[in-house]
């Protein structure tokens, strides 16, 4: 099993004397999108009633997005604004939105967006696993623990996943690193969340969703500057 996360881009995307200083996941339903011309996932608005759909944050809008979503589900891990698709930080955050293992990653050097999932060739499809096959792989895992089997044993490398940039952003077209509150669509669950509000020249930028206390954002800001 192949690392992920922060271990593998460390490992092979990260300069030697650069480090992490914050990464969070922005595929599949990680990231949120407040953006001029689309909707809370990151779909392109449809006339004036998309417009009243997006400042209502209603079912439908949920359905146009893609299917309806649970009420009271989880913040967002990250939330993508700017004036249009093409902003600099939209544009990437839609290129990994449907994507299992995406991430976002500041370092003192750049801001990037990479991912880790190996992709099938275009029209090859991943096989998926039955259910059978689940069960039967957990089975072997149970027992591999209970036989003292570790999957990384002492004194063997282990392997990380491969990083593919998708667009990195040097340090000199951030604006700002700042504290900010965020209010999210009413599915959401807080409404309200303090962030860590990432601006770049161009008014685009990236929310790290920090939580429902002040102090969540405030630990964030603390990690982005060294402390």
């Amino acid at each position: 099993m192949k690392l992920d996360g922060a271990l593998a881009l460390r490992q092979s995307w990260c300069a030697p004397d650069e480090p992490i200083l914050l990464c969070a996941p922005v595929g599949t339903t990680n990231t949120g999108f407040d953006v001029d011309g689309l909707d809370w996932w990151g779909e392109p608005r449809r006339g004036i009633g998309g417009k009243a759909l997006r400042a209502l944050g209603t079912a439908a809008a949920a359905v146009t997005a893609g299917g309806p979503r649970d009420q009271a589900q989880s913040p967002p891990k990250a939330v993508v604004f700017g004036p249009g698709p093409d902003a600099i930080a939209v544009a990437p955050g839609l290129a990994v939105r449907e994507r299992s293992f995406a991430w976002w990653v500041l370092t003192p050097r750049r801001m990037a967006w990479v991912r880790t999932d190996p992709e099938p060739p275009a029209g090859e499809a991943q096989p998926d696993k039955s259910v059978l096959d689940q069960v039967l792989g957990f089975a072997k895992s149970a027992r591999d623990a209970f036989a003292g089997k570790d999957r990384f044993p002492a004194h063997v490398p282990v392997e990380t996943a491969d990083v593919v940039p998708v667009v990195e952003v040097p340090r000199k077209r951030i604006t700002g690193v700042a504290v900010a509150q965020r209010k999210l669509p009413y599915d959401y669950t807080p409404g309200t969340v303090h962030v860590l509000r990432v601006s770049l020249v161009d008014g685009s930028g990236v929310d790290v969703v920090g939580g429902h206390e002040p102090a969540h954002a405030h630990r964030l800001l603390a990690l982005v500057n060294g402390r």
